[in-house]
């Protein structure tokens, strides 16, 4: 996963082409959306610590995202990219999406009540 996102970092579009990794992919993840999956979960993860850390900080949940995306160029670009691809990536996007306004909302309510 490591030279994936690596490789995504300079073309997002060469490295999700898979053609020469079918059977590695298949055996770790058990299809190419398993591993854009795994990619998606572990994006998830960061992006929680992240929003987390962010609303201890008093820090806006976009602009936490935002700076997990510049210190993770290769992992967002590549969802970005399988995102034009897939339809779960997708719709897992919407629902980081939801959680980032949820994050922000929150933030919000804990501003206007303090």
């Amino acid at each position: 996963m490591a030279e994936l996102i690596d490789r995504a970092v300079e073309n997002p579009q060469s490295a999700i082409n898979f053609d020469d990794s079918k059977a590695t992919i298949e055996r770790l993840f058990g299809s190419e959306e398993g591993l854009l999956l795994s990619l998606q979960h572990r994006w998830m993860t960061a992006l929680t610590a992240k929003l987390d850390q962010a609303a201890d900080d008093d820090i806006p949940a976009e602009q936490a995202r935002a700076e997990l995306a510049a210190r993770l160029p290769g992992l967002r670009a590549l969802l970005d990219e399988a995102a034009r691809r897939s339809i779960r990536i997708r719709g897992r996007q919407h629902e980081e999406q939801h959680i980032v306004e949820l994050h922000g909302g929150v933030a919000s309510l804990q501003q206007t009540v303090a």
